[in-house]
């Protein structure tokens, strides 16, 4: 079966693929996060966020075609944000300094987010069950900034 999507035409068994290739790297993400790994945890979730909006609407995330809901769409972005926020409630589980985020990296993630929100709200994408989380993570990491910098001024 071919799914059409504008000009181009991707088969359910690439969605399939695509897909799992995607689950597989949110579960490296988390294997990360378990391990004190956060810096490169971080960048492979950012990596997969940024994918994922830039071919969201190849990967049908951004239609109602009947044969991407066999994808549950809502348990897919379901699956992003909890991994996001996951993430967020364990970067003080860092295994060395050099793995803890920094005020610096949390910047740069709060423009990323805003950026993949911002690409994501033309689909209607954004803060709801079927969409990215935006207020949530960002929630997480202004959470995340104010104690590091109260951490800082102690």
């Amino acid at each position: 079966m071919v799914v059409v999507q504008g000009n181009r035409n991707v088969t359910v068994s690439q969605l399939h693929s695509n897909f799992a290739e995607i689950q597989s790297e949110l579960k490296r993400v988390l294997d990360g996060i378990n391990s004190g790994q956060i810096l490169e945890s971080f960048d492979i979730l950012s990596k997969v966020t940024d994918a994922v909006v830039v071919s969201c609407e190849a990967l049908g995330l951004a239609s109602e075609l009947p044969v991407v809901e066999t994808f549950h769409r809502d348990n897919f972005w379901r699956a992003l944000n909890q991994c996001w926020l996951v993430a967020l409630q364990n970067v003080s589980a860092a295994r060395s300094d050099e793995d803890r985020l920094r005020e610096e990296h949390i910047v740069h993630l709060q423009t990323s987010v805003v950026q993949w929100a911002d690409a994501l709200a033309k689909f209607g994408l954004v803060d709801y069950e079927m969409g990215f989380w935006e207020t949530d993570i960002m929630d997480s990491l202004d959470s995340i900034l104010k104690t590091q910098r109260s951490e800082t001024t102690s």
